[in-house]
């Protein structure tokens, strides 16, 4: 490949680098949808709709400049890449924001690593895939629920208590029965409540919700080791028990990872935010378990 080649490919993948990213961000879906159903806006019209400061619909203009332009009228217009996304947008919203964060990702060394153990696809659902990805999280949730029951553990977001079912009346051992998916409710309702109180995410709920059960995938893997390990009565071997925590560790790892990726996916957050918020909160659980046993 010549230099011109090499440079021509550059620019392309630039300007749809660049065509992913400005629609990433809902507030400028907002902007491209507003100036296409009226084939022109005003800034007036603009501030209106949007119900935001002059200045964050500046910057968002400003972010734009490749699909819109403002003419000697003083009206935003489409550009030619703007009505293209402006039929995108009609089209798949969904797909637009997960392609162009994943654009973005392979960016960064790190992510790309991590990105190998991702459900990338099981997270980025089509619309005709959502019935596999209902009963796959089904699926999760019925695992999940027998497993802590085999293991007689209640949950509490990524960590596990052991309880002893002898000493629980019935209604508790009911409770213990379904703890699992009361976990997984409330874990989701943590999650969707941040979402939406301090980053104003409030779109995508039930898609989120659908795929939601991946994040406990790497904790039905350690609750079906943790079981091995007590049916053949090795669990008490110390190398066992310190790998039984060793794998606990390593797994809520990528739980937490599958769920910073999720709310990257579904909420349009940075996946620095959501990593800052996946740790608090999973620290947040920790520092319970720790004030529980004192």
């Amino acid at each position: 490949m010549d230099s011109n080649e090499k440079s021509n490919q550059n620019d392309s993948q630039d300007v749809e680098g660049s065509f992913y990213y400005a629609l990433g961000h809902e507030l400028r879906r907002k902007i491209i949808k507003i100036i296409g159903d009226n084939e022109f806006s005003s800034f007036t019209l603009l501030k209106k709709e949007l119900g935001v400061s002059t200045g964050t619909i500046y910057h968002h203009l400003d972010t734009l400049s490749e699909l819109i332009a403002q003419k000697e009228d003083k009206k935003y217009y489409l550009k030619e890449l703007g009505v293209h996304a402006y039929n995108s947008l009609k089209d798949d919203i969904e797909l637009i924001r997960e392609k162009g964060f994943a654009i973005r990702e392979f960016k960064s060394p790190f992510l790309r690593r991590l990105m190998v153990i991702t459900s990338k696809r099981f997270i980025q659902f089509k619309k005709e895939d959502r019935i596999y990805a209902i009963l796959i999280s089904i699926g999760i949730l019925i695992i999940g629920t027998i497993l802590s029951r085999l293991n007689q553990f209640y949950p509490l977001l990524l960590f596990f208590i052991e309880t002893n079912e002898n000493n629980l009346e019935l209604n508790f051992q009911i409770l213990l029965i379904l703890s699992f998916l009361l976990n997984f409710i409330i874990y989701f309702i943590i999650i969707e409540g941040i979402s939406r109180l301090f980053y104003n995410k409030n779109e995508n709920t039930l898609n989120f919700f659908i795929s939601f059960a991946i994040v406990f995938f790497p904790m039905i893997l350690y609750l079906l080791s943790h079981y091995i390990f007590v049916y053949f009565g090795i669990i008490h071997i110390a190398f066992i028990n310190f790998l039984d925590k060793v794998l606990m560790i390593v797994l809520q790892v990528w739980s937490l990872w599958l769920l910073s990726y999720s709310m990257s996916i579904k909420k349009g957050l940075k996946i620095e935010t959501t990593l800052i918020v996946s740790l608090l909160l999973h620290y947040g659980g920790f520092t319970i378990i720790l004030l529980t046993l004192i």
